[in-house]
């Protein structure tokens, strides 16, 4: 009789394939978990700076901050003040701007589908956070319609954190 002592070599390639399969299903799940932990954070962190830009035109409506660089024909907004004129008028609703420091807003371009580089953040960041400004005829003096968005890409692709209010000028 003979005396098997060992293995078959089909064996061991059964075991090594099974193997693969095990620690590939196991690297696949933990860069799988590691992109949706990188996501959640930057969402977070988008959603945070997009409160923040709300956050911020509401203490420029507080003290009345100017809009600069908007300028359509041969109408200038510089030190015009957010309640004096009719923005969807003005710049084809909707209007993106850039917050710039006490609440002011700087005019980047009429809403597009991209959002210019030069609503980044700051130079240390791949958040771009831009504020769109909208109004109605009836009410343009007393409320404004807020959006901010926040967008960031990785890659899984381009995503985007957007929320919207409607401020009412103080009394």
């Amino acid at each position: 009789m003979f005396n098997n002592k060992g293995q078959s070599l089909i064996e061991a390639v059964i075991v090594v394939a099974v193997g693969v399969i095990v620690m590939g299903s196991l690297v696949f799940a933990t860069i799988a978990s590691l992109r949706n932990a990188e996501f959640a954070k930057n969402q977070a962190i988008a959603t945070k700076l997009a409160q923040e830009g709300i956050e911020q035109v509401r203490s420029g409506r507080n003290r009345n901050a100017a809009i600069t660089g908007l300028t359509i024909g041969t109408t200038s907004w510089d030190d015009t003040r957010l309640w004096s004129n009719r923005i969807s008028n003005s710049c084809l609703d909707p209007c993106y701007f850039k917050l710039l420091t006490g609440g002011q807003l700087q005019f980047l371009q009429a809403a597009q589908s991209t959002i210019p580089d030069n609503a980044k953040i700051d130079t240390n960041t791949f958040f771009k956070r831009v504020i769109q400004l909208s109004d109605d005829l009836s009410t343009y003096t007393t409320e404004k319609k807020i959006i901010s968005i926040v967008t960031w890409d990785d890659v899984t692709g381009s995503h985007e954190s957007k929320l919207v209010t409607i401020l009412v000028k103080p009394e």
